[in-house]
C-alpha cells in the first residue's frame, strides 16, 4: 500500500470513529381528552386549559422543581411592613414574538379582567387588591384599583387588607401576563397559532382545532437553556385510544392531568405496575343548583333537606373502591384531608337512615313532579359515576334520576348560565391553602360558584380568615366555614382525586404538581 493510500485509509478510520450518531429529537406527544376551552389566561377556567397555559406562560411567581414557591418573572419583590403593598421588579425578558415583556403587560391584563365589560369568570381572584371588586361592580373607576405602574419593569400592588397567601395567589393562571400589544391589535389573538404569543418554556407552533396543538421550545424564554424538549404535541384522543397509542409508541404520556384513565383499565395497569400515581389536591363533587326556579320550572333542589338526603345516601367508599380504583379517597368534606382542615370529615359516609329522615322532611311539603337530572361531561368515568349515583338514590331513597351527557363546551356553558340541576364536576387547588377551595362558593356571582348559593356568615368567616395572622386561629375560622358549606350542601363532595397516568419509561423529570399541573421545564427523553 502506498503512503498516500495508507494516509487516506487512516483518515477514513479516524472520521468514522469520531463521528457521533445523530441524536434522536427531543420530541414528545401527550394525549388530552379535548382541546382547551380557552388559551387566554384572562378567561381559562378548566384544568385542561390551565395545564396547557402553564406550559406556555410564566407569571411573577411559580412553583420550583420541588414544589416550593419561588420567583418567576419577578426578579425581586419588596413588601411593606403592614403586608399590604407589594412592589415587583421584573426580569428583562421577551415575548415569543420578540416584543419586550413589560410591567404594563401585567397591569393592563389585570385591569381588563376587572373591566365590567370584559366577560370572564375569574375576576373574584383579584378582589384582595384594593378596589378591585368595586371596579368590577362599576362602583369605582379602574384607575382607582390598587395597581400602579412605576416604570417599564416595575409595578406595585396595594391590597385591601393583608393576605398571608398573596404570593401563592400569583402562581394562578389568571395572574399570568397577557401580551398587551398583541391583545390590543387582535381581541382573538389567543384563538389561533398564527397570532398566539406567550412567554413561557414553550410557544405554539400549530393548532388544528379539535385534533392537536403542537408546541415548540421558546427561544425567548428567560431560562431557555434549562429546557431540553424541542417539541410537545398535545393530541386529542379518547382514554382507550390514548392507552393503545402509548403501547404502540405513538405517544409518551396519557392519563392525568389531561385525560382520565378508564376505570376498567386502572386495575390491570396497577397489576402490571405501569400505573403512576401522585398526590392531588382536588375534589370531585356534584355541584347543585339551589335556585328557586330553573327556567320556568320550580327547582326541588332549592330545598336543603333534599340536598342533604341525596348527599347522605351516597356510598362514597363503594365508588372509590369498586368503580374508580385509582387511589381516590371518599370525600365527606370539600377540602382535601391533607390540608388538615377537617381530616375526619364533616359528616359520615352512606347514612341511609339520616338520608331517609331528610327526605321525609322534604316530602312533608313537596313531591317529585319530574325526575332529578344529573348533567356531566361525556366521558366513560363520568358516565359510570353518574350511573352509580342514579342506582344508589333509586335503591336507598326511591328517587327517580335521569342522566344527561353533554360535550364539554356545552357543559360549561350550561353551568355558567345555571341551566342545570346537578352537575358532576371537580375543583383542583390553584395553591396549597384551604381557602382556595372555600372561596369558590364565597359569592353567588363568582364564575366558579354557579350554584346561586350565598351565605353571609360564610362570607364573614372567609373575610376574617384573610386578615387573621395567627395560623391556629385562622385554621379554626376556615373549619367553621367549611361546616357551614357542608350543612347547606350547595355542593355534594364525592371523592378526593389522585393523579393517575402512564408514560414512556424514557421520559424523565416531567413533574406533576399537587395542583395537577404538568411541568415540562426539566423534562427530557433518556436516549
Amino acid at each position: 500500500m502506498s503512503c498516500l493510500r495508507l494516509f487516506v485509509f487512516l483518515c477514513l478510520i479516524f472520521v468514522s470513529c469520531s463521528r457521533k450518531e445523530p441524536m434522536q429529537t427531543q420530541k414528545i406527544s401527550i394525549s388530552m381528552s379535548s382541546e382547551p376551552t380557552s388559551l387566554d389566561p384572562r378567561k381559562a377556567r378548566d384544568l385542561n386549559s390551565s395545564v396547557i397555559l402553564r406550559m406556555m406562560f410564566e407569571g411573577l411567581m411559580r412553583l420550583s422543581k420541588e414544589g416550593s414557591l419561588e420567583n418567576g418573572l419577578a426578579e425581586s419583590v419588596d413588601v411593606s411592613e403592614d403586608g399590604r403593598l407589594f412592589t415587583f421588579h421584573l426580569r428583562e425578558t421577551k415575548w415569543s414574538n420578540g416584543d419586550p415583556l413589560t410591567a404594563d403587560d401585567f397591569v393592563s391584563s389585570w385591569k381588563t379582567i376587572l373591566d365590567p365589560q370584559f366577560p370572564t369568570d375569574l375576576a373574584y381572584h383579584f378582589y384582595p387588591i384594593k378596589n378591585a371588586k368595586k371596579a368590577k361592580l362599576k362602583e369605582v373607576s379602574l384607575d382607582d384599583v390598587g395597581l400602579k405602574l412605576i416604570d417599564s419593569h416595575t409595578f406595585s400592588i396595594e391590597l385591601e387588607t393583608q393576605v398571608p397567601y398573596f404570593l401563592e395567589l400569583l402562581t394562578m393562571t389568571p395572574f399570568l401576563p397577557v401580551p398587551s400589544k398583541a391583545a390590543a391589535q387582535n381581541p382573538h389573538w389567543a384563538s389561533e397559532a398564527s397570532t398566539f404569543v406567550s412567554n413561557g418554556p414553550f410557544c405554539m407552533k400549530t393548532w388544528n382545532h379539535t385534533d392537536q396543538i403542537s408546541l415548540i421550545k421558546n427561544p425567548n424564554y428567560w431560562q431557555e437553556k434549562i429546557v431540553q424538549l424541542q417539541e410537545v404535541d398535545l393530541v386529542v384522543t379518547s382514554p382507550d385510544t390514548g392507552l393503545k397509542m402509548l403501547e404502540e409508541g405513538k405517544i409518551d404520556w396519557t392519563g392525568s392531568p389531561l385525560v382520565t384513565i378508564p376505570p376498567d383499565a386502572v386495575k390491570s395497569l396497577k397489576e402490571e405496575k405501569k400505573l403512576e400515581a401522585a398526590p392531588f389536591l382536588a375534589t370531585g363533587f356534584l355541584r347543585v343548583n339551589v335556585s328557586e326556579m330553573i327556567g320556568n320550572k320550580e327547582n326541588p333542589l332549592s330545598n336543603v333537606h333534599l340536598r342533604k338526603a341525596l348527599s347522605y345516601a351516597v356510598d362514597r367508599d363503594a365508588i372509590v373502591t369498586h368503580l374508580l380504583q385509582g387511589g381516590q379517597i371518599a370525600a365527606t368534606r370539600l377540602v382535601p384531608p391533607s390540608m388538615g382542615l377537617n381530616p375526619e370529615g364533616c359528616f359520615l359516609d352512606h347514612q341511609i337512615d339520616a338520608a331517609r329522615k331528610c327526605l321525609q322532611e322534604y316530602l312533608q311539603e313537596h313531591s317529585f313532579k319530574e325526575p332529578l337530572v344529573i348533567s356531566y361531561c361525556n366521558n366513560e368515568r363520568n358516565a359510570i359515576l353518574a350511573l352509580s349515583l342514579q342506582k344508589q338514590w333509586q335503591d336507598a331513597l326511591n328517587i327517580p334520576v335521569v342522566l344527561e351527557a353533554v360535550e364539554s363546551k356545552i357543559y360549561f356553558q350550561r353551568i355558567s348560565k345555571k341551566e342545570y340541576q346537578m352537575a358532576l364536576g371537580s375543583w383542583t387547588a390553584d395553591f396549597n391553602d384551604p381557602v382556595n377551595f372555600l372561596e369558590v362558593f364565597k359569592y353567588k356571582e363568582n364564575g366558579t360558584n354557579n350554584t346561586s348559593w350565598e351565605n353571609s356568615q360564610y362570607i364573614d368567616l372567609l373575610n376574617r380568615s384573610t386578615v387573621c395572622t395567627d395560623k391556629k386561629e385562622r385554621k379554626e375560622i376556615l373549619r367553621q366555614a367549611e361546616h357551614i358549606l357542608m350543612e347547606e350542601m350547595p355542593v355534594i363532595p364525592l371523592f378526593h382525586l389522585s393523579v393517575n397516568y402512564v408514560k414512556n419509561s424514557a421520559l424523565k423529570d416531567a413533574i406533576v404538581s399537587n395542583e395537577g399541573h404538568l411541568d415540562l421545564r426539566y423534562a427530557h427523553l433518556e436516549l
